[in-house]
């Protein structure tokens, strides 16, 4: 877990996405109608929002239309591609993808609350510098 006040703590958690052999996002089990109610809200808010123009703000939650199943999740740009692309990180989930402009949007005050996801590292594991991470990537695609 990040950050060594939660050491020995104990949460129910469910796992939403793997970053690597050691480091993975999580939700809290007691937070499953939180999603539910961001989700809907999100359905309803973002086709009709403004898609973002210009400068992305970086610290703001936006709304973005994931690639592969065409629905709204929030997420924040993480670095900006080009005019018309940016990488964004679905702060819910924990993943990551690249979206077109047109597939990020404003969203309102209500739903800027802090991610449900959150990153977790396995106590006392690391990854050796000169590790081959391509068996694992092959793996981690597969879920």
């Amino acid at each position: 877990m990040d950050g060594d006040a939660d050491y020995g703590k104990v949460e129910d958690v469910v796992g939403c996405h793997v970053e690597d052999a050691v480091t993975f996002w999580a939700q809290d089990v007691s937070r499953c109608n939180d999603l539910l109610k961001l989700s809907c809200a999100l359905a309803e808010a973002c086709p009709r929002a403004n898609a973002v123009f210009g400068t992305p703000d970086f610290s703001k939650i936006y709304g973005g239309c994931f690639s592969e199943d065409g629905c709204w999740y929030r997420c924040m740009v993480q670095r900006v591609i080009n005019n018309e692309k940016c990488q964004v990180l679905y702060i819910d989930y924990g993943n990551s993808e690249v979206l077109n402009r047109s597939d990020i949007v404003e969203i309102p005050p209500n739903l800027q609350c802090p991610s449900i996801a959150k990153k977790y590292t396995l106590w006392g594991l690391q990854i050796p510098t000169h590790q081959n991470l391509n068996m694992f990537d092959q793996v981690s695609n597969r879920f």
